[in-house]
């Protein structure tokens, strides 16, 4: 096979190139036309022409904004590549749509026969660049056929991007069209196919989660519009910048291991934004930044890559976001790869781009990349290059404005990665904080319980252990008599019943899961208080208790008894420190707007406004580090509020007593 490419000016230059060549002699021929004549009349003809002379050929093109040649980079013309193949058959298809993508992608796979042939190999194809997703259009050809490659893009135009006037064509032999599809399918199973993608934008910036979009329309990127969101980060005169300055500041995406870049195309009256590809919902995304050094010294890594597989022909399809950035300098990119192969391509609206692992195919729509596809009918055309194709000249260069470019763009890169590893070491320090916290608090309520248990059960073990010794020595006194011995074992029962209910009650509280019980707000305060009462005693703490509601509540026991403690344990905690001569808790329950009301009041020192401000937020504590880690609160308002559709709130009273009050809907 050969590829031969010629820069189409008259009709006489034409006809000479086709006869000099003979192309007419073959009967397997694709003929890819790029052109910036953007003219019905002017491509028709020429399809008239390539038909009367290679009335064999298989012909598929697009409207341009810019070509490539062997030359490079081409401005306004029309280049037209003619690959002849031995081995190999071409097939192509033309499908019109205005409406769904994802159909359009359906039809064109299933317009060729045979579609499951295994030698169906490659589908170079290229859609308009107005009306089509490019996304959907890949999506619609893989939900049919996913085991083959696909290459090419969305035809553009040489008007400015995302004018709701510009027309694209897209053509083969048979039709011209303007909204829809062109394909040609390459059969042949031995036929050696390579793809390879150049993107090397840097990531800049924050992480942002895309909140709402549909497909390629943007509407929410964080707490702003898609508007907003732009015109926070780089201006307010940014409205009327776009869409081309965002050719510079494109959107990145990881999808498949690859870094998708996605430009505006054009912004909606409710301030959303359509960009040329899709952009899911939930999706994480950072600005993306280039400058020419960087993206043409990465570029040398995809041809490090094609140079280690068979070419005979090479294509390249190239973002025009990507002609706009490096403007002139796109020939540094684009004159190594001639040095291959016969090189042809055009710049698109968006590069259909084949990413396969480990024998998978996955098929993406990019956007700011330069797609490279290689292909040759013989495994041994390993291409051996001279060192100099790696080089590169820069004497044609801006030097100042590639310096100037370039320590922006590491400017920016370097500046990000600092934030982002001071705060990850941030991050990382806090975890480590908050666990060592986590542990010192969990140790020390797990001590707190123990303690709690043992006061629980000393007295009745000490009762049951007295009753018993009081009953052996009657009986070795010979004075042990049916009555002693009958109150003796009443008395160990009841003690008994009491450690079992204790045990039930810390049963209770340690229950982790939400299984929601009817009980009455009475019991409930009853279960927290039986493990906190030795500790009240302890410290001769007064318990005063006011219970006037007669409703049920359904709540998570476990959850709630902890909550009650918690704020029980807070207010033993405020009494002891202060001191105070009379120390008392009071607990009331009531009905207030068919709500179960639980107020638990101490008569420590009133919270200063402030504090009482704070005392519900996350991590908020006017204690040591060694009593508490301000979780305790702010856990107890989320239990209430989440589990029992309540409230919890805090406030000092007239008296100058503290009181949290707990609000509950009763059940009706």
């Amino acid at each position: 096979m050969k590829t031969l490419n010629i820069k189409y000016d008259t009709v006489d230059n034409l006809i000479q190139f086709i006869n000099q060549n003979k192309i007419y002699e073959n009967s397997s021929v694709l003929i890819q036309i790029f052109t910036s004549n953007n003219n019905y009349n002017f491509i028709y003809d020429l399809l008239s022409i390539l038909k009367s002379y290679i009335p064999l050929a298989k012909i598929i093109g697009a409207s341009t904004n810019g070509e490539i040649s062997n030359d490079g980079y081409v401005e306004s013309a029309t280049i037209i590549s003619v690959t002849i193949f031995d081995k190999t058959e071409i097939v192509t298809s033309v499908i019109e749509n205005r409406q769904d993508s994802f159909k359009l992608g359906q039809n064109i796979i299933q317009s060729f026969d045979n579609i499951q042939n295994e030698e169906l190999k490659l589908l170079i194809t290229f859609t308009d660049g107005t009306t089509t997703n490019g996304e959907e259009y890949l999506k619609g050809i893989s939900s049919i056929k996913d085991d083959f490659y696909i290459s090419g893009g969305m035809a553009s135009t040489i008007l400015n991007l995302g004018l709701k006037d510009n027309k694209t064509y897209v053509f083969t032999e048979k039709e011209i069209i303007l909204n829809g599809a062109v394909a040609a399918a390459f059969y042949n199973r031995d036929l050696e196919v390579h793809v390879d993608y150049s993107f090397n934008w840097e990531t800049v910036g924050k992480k942002h989660i895309v909140k709402k979009s549909e497909k390629n329309r943007v509407y929410k990127i964080g707490d702003k519009t898609a508007l907003e969101f732009y015109k926070y980060y780089l201006g307010d005169n940014i409205e009327q910048a776009l869409p081309l300055i965002a050719l510079e500041f494109p959107l990145v995406i990881r999808q498949s291991n690859l870094n998708i870049g996605r430009a505006v195309m054009s912004q909606h009256d409710d301030d959303s934004l359509s960009f040329a590809g899709n952009v899911p919902e939930g999706s994480i995304v950072q600005f993306g930044h280039g400058s020419i050094e960087m993206i043409l010294s990465k570029g040398i890594e995809s041809i490090e890559n094609i140079v280690k597989n068979p070419i005979e022909s090479m294509f390249i399809y190239s973002c025009v976001a990507r002609k706009g950035l490096l403007g002139k300098d796109i020939n540094m990119e684009l004159l190594p790869l001639r040095e291959l192969s016969p090189t042809s391509g055009f710049f698109t609206h968006g590069e259909f781009f084949t990413h396969k692992i480990d024998g998978k195919f996955s098929y993406h729509l990019l956007n700011n990349t330069m797609t490279i596809l290689s292909i040759s009918e013989q495994n041994n055309k390993i291409k051996h290059v001279t060192p100099n194709i790696f080089s590169r000249n820069f004497n044609d260069l801006n030097i100042d404005s590639l310096y100037q470019k370039n320590a922006l763009a590491n400017l920016l890169v370097q500046t990000t990665k600092e934030l982002e590893e001071k705060v990850d070491l941030e991050i990382q320090k806090n975890i480590e904080k908050d666990s060592i916290m986590q542990i010192m608090q969990t140790q020390a309520q797990l001590g707190e319980m123990i303690e709690m248990i043992i006061h629980q059960w000393r007295q009745p073990l000490s009762a049951i252990s007295s009753s018993i010794s009081s009953a052996q020595v009657y009986k070795e006194t010979d004075m042990l008599t049916d009555d002693i011995l009958d109150n003796t074992f009443k008395n160990t029962l009841e003690y008994t019943e009491h450690l079992n209910d204790t045990i039930e009650d810390f049963r209770d509280l340690f229950k982790t899961e939400k299984l929601f019980t009817t009980i009455h707000p009475t019991n409930l305060i009853k279960k927290s208080l039986s493990i906190v009462n030795p500790i009240l005693s302890k410290n001769k703490i007064k318990l005063i208790k006011e219970y006037d509601c007669h409703n049920n509540i359904s709540v998570p026991i476990g959850l709630m008894m902890q909550v009650i403690l918690n704020i029980v344990r807070n207010a033993i905690d405020a009494l002891i420190e202060i001191g105070n001569e009379t120390p008392t808790i009071r607990i009331k329950t009531y009905i207030q707007d068919y709500h179960n009301i639980i107020d638990i009041e101490n008569n420590g020192k009133a919270i200063e406004d402030d504090i009482l401000e704070k005392i519900f937020k996350n991590k908020f504590t006017t204690k040591s580090h060694k009593k508490g880690s301000g979780v305790g609160l702010h856990m107890s308002r989320k239990i209430i509020e989440e589990e029992t559709q309540g409230t919890l709130t805090a406030h000092n009273t007239i008296e100058n007593w503290v009181q949290f009050k707990i609000k509950i809907p009763s059940l009706r």
